[in-house]
């Protein structure tokens, strides 16, 4: 335990009062004074006492163990500090190293699709002079053939209804119209 300059004097006043008293009352039982005994014990009461707080003090007022603890804790967060810059300096250049090759990636590709596009749209080319060839060589050979010529349509039966049946009278066939009537 540290004491202060202060602490010790109190210490040193506690200390004398005990003495004192413990003088007074050896002073006092050799003289058979009881006054003198009982002011004796009262300066031990508060010698001791004053002892007692001073000790109680400082051991209230003691905080070396937590600012020992405080700077554990305060060196402990400074290095979680620390850790936590560098994984994020280290996780933004993974993230840039990602993005880089993420580019070029993207340009590889770019190249490849025009590459292919310019394959794609010369085998185009080709094809079509080709297959426009052959559906004209197709198209010549179907003239030739006659099978591009116009047909006339066949002609369908028509049917026609009469407007009146013979044989039956106009009354007849407008009965024959109502509810409930069968007929033709």
């Amino acid at each position: 335990m540290d004491l202060t300059a202060r602490t010790k004097a109190a210490v040193a006043t506690a200390v004398g009062i005990l003495i004192t008293g413990f003088a007074i009352i050896i002073r006092s039982a050799e003289d058979d004074n009881v006054a003198g005994s009982i002011g004796g014990a009262c300066l031990v009461m508060v010698g001791l006492s004053l002892t007692i707080l001073i000790f109680v003090r400082s051991w209230v007022s003691n905080t070396s163990d937590e600012r020992r603890i405080l700077g554990a804790a305060q060196r402990e967060a400074q290095a979680e500090r620390s850790r936590y810059f560098a994984a994020k300096a280290a996780l933004e250049g993974e993230h840039g190293r990602l993005l880089r090759d993420m580019a070029a990636e993207r340009a590889g590709i770019a190249a490849t699709l025009k590459a292919e596009r310019a394959k794609m749209a010369a085998e185009f080319k080709e094809n079509r002079a080709k297959e426009l060839t052959e559906a004209f060589q197709t198209g010549v050979e179907m003239e030739r053939a006659g099978m591009l010529k116009r047909k006339p349509a066949p002609r369908g039966n028509l049917l026609t209804f009469p407007k009146k049946q013979p044989g039956i009278p106009e009354q007849e066939r407008s009965r024959a119209r109502e509810h409930g009537v069968v007929g033709p």
